[in-house]
């Protein structure tokens, strides 16, 4: 089968899609993905047995004028509209396969003339992820512009398109939940694949000594991912004042980045206000190959996401990368990460948003490092039996298959 995937983003790297087709393409089947071009991309290549076919779009005022106008009326991008359809056209795609909610409605529009199946992956809960992202400080001018996708637009949207498509895929069982109560979606039209780790490709990954040398004098405590406003950063930062009383070589690793220059500006600005510059080390954007490494460093690994609608209905990688490690976890209550947090035994939850209580529990674990590394043999455990990638290929070949059949 020719199975057509659509990321309106660059790729590599996006573990998810990555980790998706090459599943199906073991299982016998061609994967095309199209993809936004970044400068320097080609616009053709095979990326570990992926045809990835890339599209660069109009940047005139105009065209971006145009595209807004049409996509906030419409939620159809008509310059991808185009490419889906000479995409399908091109390379007999049979089933199309649309990776989050921004490009379903497009996808199922370049679709319909040769009556193609639609499966919306949806990475976020977008409605939600949208009021999350837009929580810092705006202009009044941001507010105005951004007012036909706003959230409550994005809801409607989503009740609306999600009703045509064949399929729905989440990645978490509370993000199903969420779908089927809300937007009324059939509990057999959503499939759960979560964002677990390919344990053979992951632990295959070289740990870099140069790496683990850097900080082998201090007590890392490792916060690996994106930027942004939901993720809690600040509150990992706010706590680090009371984690260095206790442990006076304490050191927290960001890892990561790609947030919004105003926001990784406010998080310059906290550290330098609470003088934690010594305390509170940064790496930018790293490359995937070496994110275990930097957790292999650490004593204590943190998901201290902000409690909301988005990150109560979605599940980051990082857990799974920390548990596979066998590092212990702080996290905080988030209605998925508590979940599965408190059933593997894999670390500690806290409130969020509570910078002291995540401090206690840091330090708790640097007191009590037995139990640290029961926490961490727990996690790896956990990935081991239940939460990984080959359990959840079984799901997305099973979903396939149905296809087939």
């Amino acid at each position: 089968m020719n199975i057509g995937m659509v990321l309106p983003n660059s790729f590599p790297p996006d573990i998810r899609v990555e980790k998706e087709a090459r599943c199906l393409i073991e299982q016998g089947h061609k994967v095309f993905l199209l993809a936004y071009q970044k400068n320097g991309q080609l616009k053709e290549e095979n990326v570990n047995g992926i045809h990835v076919v890339r599209v660069s779009l109009h940047n005139s005022v105009f065209w971006r004028v145009f595209r807004y106008g049409e996509f906030s009326i419409f939620k159809v991008h008509p310059e991808w509209k185009k490419h889906i359809q000479y995409f399908i056209d091109k390379f007999g795609i049979e089933i199309l396969h649309i990776h989050d909610l921004p490009l379903v409605n497009t996808g199922i529009t370049a679709a319909k003339r040769r009556s193609i199946p639609v499966i919306a992956d949806l990475h976020e809960n977008y409605a939600e992820a949208v009021k999350a992202w837009n929580s810092g400080e705006r202009s009044i001018l941001t507010k105005i512009i951004e007012l036909p996708l706003s959230p409550s637009r994005w809801d409607k949207h989503a009740k609306t398109v999600l009703q045509k498509v064949k399929h729905i895929i989440a990645v978490i069982d509370e993000g199903k939940e969420y779908y089927h109560n809300n937007y009324k979606i059939p509990n057999d039209r959503i499939t759960v694949i979560m964002n677990t780790e390919d344990l053979n490709f992951y632990d295959s990954i070289e740990i870099k000594d140069e790496v683990i040398g850097r900080f082998s004098k201090k007590y890392i405590i490792s916060y690996i991912g994106g930027f942004g406003p939901h993720r809690g950063i600040d509150t990992a930062i706010r706590a680090m004042p009371n984690v260095i009383k206790a442990i006076p070589h304490a050191q927290l690793l960001l890892v990561g980045g790609k947030g919004s220059p105003k926001f990784e500006s406010e998080i310059h600005a906290l550290i330098k206000d609470l003088h934690l510059e010594d305390h509170v080390h940064l790496t930018g954007w790293v490359d995937f190959s070496l994110v275990p490494s930097y957790i292999a460093a650490s004593s204590v690994c943190l998901v201290p996401h902000h409690a909301s609608g988005h990150t109560n209905s979605t599940i980051p990688h990082k857990l799974f990368q920390y548990m596979a490690m066998k590092k212990p976890i702080v996290t905080t209550d988030c209605i998925p990460l508590k979940r599965i947090v408190e059933e593997t035994q894999s670390g500690i939850v806290v409130h969020s948003g509570d910078a002291n209580e995540m401090a206690n529990a840091i330090i708790e674990l640097y007191n009590n490092p037995d139990r640290a590394r029961q926490y961490g043999e727990n996690g790896r455990k956990a990935v081991e039996i239940k939460y990984n990638w080959k359990n959840e290929a079984k799901k997305l070949i099973d979903l396939y298959q149905r296809f087939i059949e």
